[in-house]
């Protein structure tokens, strides 16, 4: 869903079939997309291919754009495996509008899904000045 937003944001058409699809070819309508998305696959399945796809990327983007997108990769597996761990559900207006997205991405077949799915959501504050209502 951040990668739509950012997109339109900066003006680029997501192609998200290509984002999610590993046997798709392009650079999902992303600047070097093609080298992100190879080496985000590599990392995620601890591939072989994971040094190559790095030098790869690192071609186009350099040092500091690897370690941007290995943080990206890294703090992705880490909100999923929290929030699925924990059974976070989404806010009811995320519900709304990422339906579109989630659908054509089929993650509402996840398991962590099951969680907002299966679960009228609650706001987590009641006030701006609230941190966080988490533990209440």
């Amino acid at each position: 869903m951040l990668l739509s937003v950012s997109g339109d944001k900066y003006g680029y058409t997501i192609d998200l079939d290509v984002a999610m699809d590993s046997t798709l070819s392009g650079n999902a309508g992303v600047p070097h997309g093609a080298e992100l998305l190879a080496f985000a696959t590599a990392a995620n399945q601890r591939a072989d291919e994971l040094p190559a796809a790095r030098e790869a990327l690192r071609a186009v983007v350099g040092d500091d754009g690897v370690l941007e997108a290995a943080a990206t990769v890294a703090a992705f597996n880490g909100l999923v495996r929290v929030a699925d761990g924990t059974g976070i559900q989404l806010d009811p207006s995320m519900l709304v509008s990422t339906a579109d997205n989630r659908t054509q991405l089929g993650i509402d077949a996840f398991g962590g899904a099951a969680s907002s799915a299966a679960a009228s959501t609650e706001p987590r504050r009641t006030s701006d000045d609230e941190v966080l209502a988490l533990f209440d």
